[in-house]
């Protein structure tokens, strides 16, 4: 029964009734026929949406995962997958029309082992954090196509990217950054990641201070626990700092200078969060908190 479909599409979602519906819509549009879509979920209300549409569409299948973090339910959609390509996303973001074939294609050199899609974030214009994220959505895309072209790639884009089924049979519970995770996991097994940046999806962006610390000290801890596992450094405050600063004065110019200051400073404070949160050991329930702001 393993692998005997060409695709599975795993959506993870926690209380996201509001918007799993239109994801699945955008991604069922693009899916072929020997194809499915695991929506993965904890909660009633996001279930029952998802299974409205299993009704009329019987690739699209629903499973209930026992509430207790995004690993968990990764783990029970890699259980229960049935493709040869696992498509991984989220189901409070859209995925554009054609981005799972641009994912794809990749996969007919053997050699490649996970497909990252481009992050395009959405943010109100008159928001603190604008500027920021459009400059980290640049940033970003600039950097993964330079480690592209030297097969340096190592993390792709938790909201949309594919891997071989078996790759990443299991990933730890308790992981802070899963996506970081399962690319270090199939970079170590000698697999390539490619960057694809035709394979867009639409992110909303945090817009309040508190929900942009929780979100990115929950990810830069989650570098850290990679580090502490494995030995790897894949990102640290050191280096985004010399990188960025750069760009951050071209972007906010003088007279934003003060909207730099703010932002930079709220910033620093994720990655100093990040190290206390990895350093005092802070349970996975009290690091993983839900990001509003972004629903």
């Amino acid at each position: 029964m393993k692998n005997k479909l060409l695709i599975s599409v795993i959506i993870t979602a926690f209380k996201e009734e509001k918007t799993v519906g239109k994801a699945i819509k955008q991604i069922i549009s693009q899916l072929p026929k020997n194809s499915e879509i695991l929506v993965i979920a904890p909660d009633e209300p996001t279930l029952s949406v998802a299974k409205k549409f299993s009704e009329k569409d019987k690739r699209i299948k629903i499973l209930k995962d026992p509430g207790k973090g995004k690993p968990t339910a990764l783990n029970l959609g890699f259980k229960e997958a049935k493709g040869k390509i696992l498509v991984l996303t989220d189901g409070d973001v859209i995925v554009e029309k054609n981005s799972i074939k641009f994912l794809l294609k990749h996969f007919e050199n053997p050699k490649v082992g996970a497909v990252s899609g481009k992050v395009i974030y959405q943010i109100p214009k008159n928001s603190l954090f604008y500027e920021w994220a459009k400059l980290s959505e640049k940033v970003f895309d600039k950097m993964r196509k330079i480690q592209d072209k030297k097969n340096e790639l190592w993390h792709p884009t938790g909201y949309l990217y594919a891997i071989r089924n078996g790759l990443v049979k299991e990933i730890p519970s308790d992981v802070l950054s899963d996506d970081a995770l399962i690319g270090y996991m199939i970079k170590a097994k000698g697999y390539l990641i490619k960057y694809e940046p035709k394979a867009k999806v639409y992110v909303k962006f945090p817009t309040s201070i508190s929900d942009f610390i929780k979100q990115k000290s929950r990810t830069r801890a989650g570098f850290l626990q990679i580090k502490r596992w494995f030995g790897f450094e894949g990102r640290k405050i050191s280096s985004e700092i010399s990188v960025g600063l750069k760009d951050l004065f071209r972007v906010y110019g003088i007279r934003k200078f003060h909207k730099m200051l703010i932002v930079s400073f709220v910033y620093l404070i994720s990655w100093f969060r990040a190290y206390w949160l990895i350093f005092r050991r802070k349970s996975f329930e009290k690091i993983w908190e839900r990001i509003e702001t972004t629903k």
